[in-house]
């Protein structure tokens, strides 16, 4: 994962390269999420995470976390 300007963007490497086309463009909020994947964290422990740094519900949060990981586990990207 890498910032360019204001975004972030995950560039496929080695096999990934493969199965995924082109850069992976991410919100702040899924750049978090993946920064706290990558010390590999359970999803709990992302929202605990998260609710440090977002005024939000715990629920959004849970329900955000879990709908960019189902994503990133559809496309082969993280293993559940």
């Amino acid at each position: 994962m890498r910032q360019i300007a204001d975004s972030w963007v995950a560039v496929p490497i080695g096999s990934m390269a493969g199965k995924v086309q082109g850069l992976i463009s991410l919100n702040d909020t899924a750049a978090e999420i993946w920064k706290i994947l990558e010390e590999d964290h359970t999803e709990e422990e992302v929202v605990e995470l998260l609710a440090r740094s977002y005024d939000e519900k715990p629920e959004t949060l849970v329900r955000s976390v879990r709908e960019f990981t189902e994503e990133l586990a559809r496309q082969d990207i993280l293993e559940k």
